[in-house]
């Protein structure tokens, strides 16, 4: 919850934990699935992510935005790929062609978000996107 809150211990936390799994020797572009709210709003996730973005990483953290707000899934929202897909849009899509993408989410229960993200990374040219979410939580259903 600091992550989703923008606490620092969290963010300190998870830029820790993340940076100590990356390799900094190689060129890739770190991204991240945007908050249900329309546009790129400030969030934890965003944060750690643009800690993480040093060279030869590059920053991708306003690829992906949301041109749709969607209801939060915590709060029943809806749960479908193709509906999570047609509320993202892609700006700056040439930073993520031919590279390599990690792509990155706060908490997730069903990958709904995350698959979502893949599929338009993919479509807009990446080479390969690997999705790493900090946390997991069980699904209600």
């Amino acid at each position: 919850m600091d992550v989703k809150e923008q606490k620092s211990n969290g963010i300190i936390y998870f830029t820790k934990h993340i940076g100590s799994i990356l390799s900094f020797n190689e060129e890739f572009v770190i991204c991240v699935i945007p908050s249900h709210e329309y546009g790129i709003t400030p969030s934890g996730i965003r944060t750690i992510a643009k800690n993480l973005c040093h060279f030869p990483i590059i920053d991708g953290t306003s690829v992906i935005k949301r041109i749709k707000e969607m209801q939060k899934k915590t709060s029943g929202g809806i749960r479908n790929r193709n509906t999570e897909i047609e509320s993202l849009g892609m700006e700056n899509e040439n930073i993520v062609k031919g590279k390599q993408v990690l792509l990155l989410d706060d908490v997730t229960t069903s990958g709904t978000s995350l698959y979502a993200g893949k599929a338009i990374l993919e479509k807009a040219g990446a080479k390969l996107v690997v999705l790493y979410a900090l946390a997991i939580t069980e699904s209600e259903e």
